[in-house]
């Protein structure tokens, strides 16, 4: 799976994440909590540096 593709699908995968975690945080176990929190902060940072890298390149040609 390519940068790009990984990053379209977590558009729609961390929202999701999130509100499940937010609404189901009582009953997950516990081991779930810094696994997806870990997952989370990995998607985002993944998410922005392409996206900056993005803007950056977009920036140059023009």
């Amino acid at each position: 799976m390519g940068i790009e593709r990984f990053v379209r699908l977590n558009l729609v995968l961390v929202p999701v994440l999130a509100v499940t975690f937010y609404l189901f945080a009582d009953y997950l176990p516990l081991i779930l909590l810094p696994l997806g929190v870990g997952y989370l902060t990995f998607a985002v940072l993944i998410s922005l540096a392409w996206g900056l890298s993005q803007l950056s390149m977009s920036l140059r040609s023009s």
